[in-house]
């Protein structure tokens, strides 16, 4: 009896995520199976069954006749949108885990593969193993998004669960400060799980969910959104960082209790017909109509869609790590080989439409607290309040979290909660806080609210 065909997918990139998705592909009872495989450090260590696929040039991988679909691993933007539009140019299904080359190069991307005919299939860049790509496509196609949030990074979510663990774990203790997690130590602790990269910096500053917002955003609206022009703050900036008295302020009994969830979202609203969108870190309720989200821990990736006619839909999923992203690529590639089998190839790519421009989130209200760390001398927050009340903030309460000290000059953490106010108003208080004489880590987290 003759074997199965299976279609022939080209990888380019043996890094973790390929080594999985290698491994995936030698089970004979997938519709697919691995023909050739780009590596750019040709001469490495691989297994014999690697070795015998292995080619130099990431074009020989997209020329073979035996490559129906190009698998693209690079991780590079500019290089891996290169080989994706090579790839579409010669008439090659692609699968791509690059949120940043696909974000960047959306319009350029999608035009080539309508042209070709062929299918490109994404749904790695967003959620890791979270159907969330899937599930956008779907619910623009029939209904009318409202908005989505999305808790949409693996490595975030893992260290901000870390560091409020620690300080619930040991929130009666008078020491602490010494007994909490600094972000560092969070982070070293993702990196040695395999969650974060060995350079962090589009994890932590938020450039990561950027990136998927923009690709959820452009199904979601029919859209080709600049990733530039979405605002991002991420938790940890030049100028600003999660600290461990956030955690303590948001669930000790005598602050906020556990009244919210502390998390990095990405979020998109349709205002007056156009998206609105923003990433940073946010207060979601932890009862209420957001609790799911508010309930997404460790490293796993959460999104909420409202649309116009089907309402509230939730989804969870792993998020980092190479095991989600494997899955993720084999659906895509299932389905492309299922059509590739049958002879009428896969499913289109999305239009390239450019949709409408985007709004401007400064004048999106938001409300939620102001947190600055401040040094104990006379008047500063007479300053921070004569600062609020130019911008015209009003203010709810003041809290000092005496607990926490830093440095030898006892700066100290202090959450001023506010009332919804224009969002570009209360980036100029923050502006304004940082240039007080001593005052740091101005940072405000906005309730998430749909």
């Amino acid at each position: 009896m003759a074997a199965k065909r299976r279609a022939g997918i080209g990888m380019l990139g043996y890094g973790n995520i390929g080594r999985e998705v290698f491994a995936y592909y030698r089970d004979p009872r997938t519709n697919a199976r691995v023909v050739r495989i780009a590596r750019r450090r040709y001469n490495r260590p691989a297994p014999a069954a690697v070795k015998k696929l292995l080619v130099r040039r990431a074009q020989q991988v997209i020329d073979d006749p035996a490559t129906e679909i190009v698998v693209e691993l690079t991780g590079n933007a500019e290089q891996g949108a290169a080989y994706m539009l090579a790839s579409l140019e010669r008439g090659k299904h692609v699968v791509t885990a690059n949120k940043e080359a696909l974000a960047t190069r959306w319009r350029e991307i999608m035009a080539a593969a309508n042209r070709s005919g062929a299918s490109i299939g994404f749904g790695a860049t967003a959620g890791g193993g979270m159907p969330v790509v899937r599930a956008m496509q779907r619910h623009a196609s029939t209904d009318e998004v409202e908005s989505f949030a999305g808790i949409l990074n693996g490595t975030c979510n893992f260290i901000l669960t870390k560091m409020k663990q620690y300080v619930v774990r040991h929130m009666d203790d008078p020491q602490i400060q010494r007994r909490s997690l600094p972000l560092e130590d969070a982070l070293s602790q993702a990196q040695k799980l395999g969650y974060a990269e060995p350079d962090p910096t589009n994890d932590i500053n938020g450039f990561d969910t950027k990136y998927k917002l923009a690709i959820l955003s452009n199904l979601a609206f029919g859209a080709a959104l600049d990733p530039a022009a979405i605002y991002c703050e991420g938790i940890w900036d030049d100028d600003r960082r999660i600290l461990a008295s956030d955690f303590y302020f948001l669930h000790h009994p005598r602050y906020l209790d556990g009244k919210y969830e502390l998390r990095l979202v990405g979020v998109a609203e349709r205002r007056g017909g156009r998206p609105a969108l923003r990433v940073h870190p946010a207060l979601i309720a932890a009862s209420g109509p957001l609790a799911d989200l508010a309930g997404v821990t460790e490293n796993y990736n959460g999104s909420v869609i409202n649309g116009r006619r089907l309402g509230t839909q939730f989804i969870k999923g792993l998020g980092a790590g190479p095991k989600p992203t494997t899955i993720s690529i084999a659906s895509d590639v299932r389905e492309i080989a299922a059509g590739v089998l049958r002879g009428d190839g896969g499913p289109p790519a999305p239009p390239t439409t450019r949709g409408p421009a985007p709004a401007d989130v400064r004048k999106v209200r938001t409300k939620g607290y102001i947190r600055s760390v401040s040094p104990d001398i006379k008047g500063i927050y007479a300053k921070k309040l004569e600062i609020l009340a130019r911008h015209k903030v009003n203010v709810q309460s003041v809290v000092n979290v005496k607990e926490f000290l830093y440095g030898r000059d006892r700066f100290m953490p202090d959450y001023i909660e506010i009332d919804p106010a224009p969002d570009g108003a209360v980036r100029d208080v923050l502006k304004a806080f940082g240039r007080l004489r001593g005052v740091r880590d101005a940072m405000y987290f906005r309730v998430l609210e749909l």
